[in-house]
């Protein structure tokens, strides 16, 4: 009997601190699992953005990246390279890419067709030249000057599309055998080489190429801009489940572009360092476009212009006039006026950031 009670005994104290040494690793565990939690919650989240090569419309983000100031509003921005506009907004789509900051062309065109892609922002305004001839410079004047002419484009640059309107509300007929005849060509250098042969009378091509055309003995005739204001170029476009899952994401990448713009208005040689390492560009090229030439750095979503622009496409013919989608369903306005107000509140006698907010109750309501 003796020997029963001291095995029972035994038994307790062994279930006893086999119960003890279970307590003592149950806080540890908990504590483990908190860190790792608080660690997750405290990495930034990811914003995946497609570049188009070196291209440097990108200005605000290339120079947020360069500066650490998306770091610093605490979000990690990823660069992955595109092949195209129709690519990066596919990628976009499908959720491969958060943001698209290029091209408002694809993205009308993908609304259109009823994709759920949302602009948030803007990246650049205007940008359109017309180059020509030196000889032909002065040919370009009125509306009626295009009688009769052949005019190259191609299809993801905005400026031919706002002329092609504009001829149109003139009383000009578009196309071949018409009033005036645009020609449809594969870029740029196709555009430029057309015209130094002769074979277009002048082309449209994005801003920064008539710098290059000029050096191949050609001439800009004229900006887009000079004949309409304030049309929008590139955007930035998101998918409708990147706005939703990454949205404080997405205010803090905007608030990072937005201290970027300021830089680039106040910091010429900072911002012409940065774009002419970033695209192996002379800074001379770099000077010449981002503050010479005819794109205006402008990250505004601008969704009263936008959708100007998408009836001007559809009264072109660019996209299906009678598509049930209408562009300004599609754009969002918040991501953008939560990062200025934000700023704002910091710096509330901001000059800068006073007049984007004017701008903004203009462009939006």
């Amino acid at each position: 009997m003796k020997k029963l009670w001291m095995a029972l005994l035994l038994g307790l104290a062994l279930c006893l601190t086999a119960a003890c040494a279970a307590n003592d690793q149950t806080p540890g565990g908990d504590a483990a699992e908190e860190t790792d939690t608080q660690t997750a919650e405290n990495e930034p989240e990811t914003i995946r953005v497609g570049m188009a090569g070196k291209d440097i419309k990108t200005a605000c983000i290339i120079l947020a990246q360069s500066l650490g100031l998306f770091e610093e509003e605490g979000v990690n921005v990823e660069f992955e390279t595109i092949s195209n506009l129709a690519e990066g907004l596919t990628a976009v789509d499908m959720g491969k890419l958060d943001l698209l900051p290029f091209g408002v062309i694809p993205t009308a065109t993908f609304v259109s067709q009823g994709t759920d892609v949302v602009i948030i922002g803007g990246t650049i305004s205007e940008g359109s030249e017309a180059i020509t001839l030196p000889e032909n410079i002065d040919n370009f004047k009125t509306p009626d000057d295009f009688r009769g002419k052949k005019v190259g484009c191609y299809r993801m640059e905005t400026g031919h599309m706002v002329m092609k309107g504009l001829l149109r509300e003139a009383g000009l007929t578009i196309g071949e055998g018409q009033d005036v005849e645009f020609v449809l060509m594969d870029g740029m250098p196709s555009i430029c080489e057309a015209v130094k042969k002769g074979e277009l009378d002048i082309g449209f091509v994005n801003s920064g190429y008539g710098e290059i055309a000029k050096q191949n003995d050609l001439a800009v005739a004229f900006y887009v801009s000079e004949w309409k204001s304030g049309f929008p170029c590139c955007r930035q476009t998101v998918s409708r489940a990147a706005l939703t899952d990454k949205r404080d994401a997405l205010v803090r990448f905007m608030t990072a572009c937005l201290r970027a713009y300021e830089i680039y208005l106040s910091d010429h040689e900072t911002t012409v360092d940065a774009l002419a390492e970033y695209s192996g560009q002379s800074k001379d090229y770099v000077e010449a476009v981002m503050y010479h030439g005819a794109m205006v750095i402008s990250l505004d979503p601008n969704r009263n212009k936008v959708d100007d622009f998408y009836q001007v496409m559809k009264a072109n013919g660019d996209i299906d006039a009678n598509t049930p989608y209408e562009l300004r369903d599609y754009t969002d306005v918040t991501v953008y006026e939560d990062a200025l107000n934000g700023l704002l509140e910091q710096n509330p006698d901001d000059e800068v950031l006073l007049q984007l907010k004017e701008e903004f109750q203009t462009n939006n309501f």
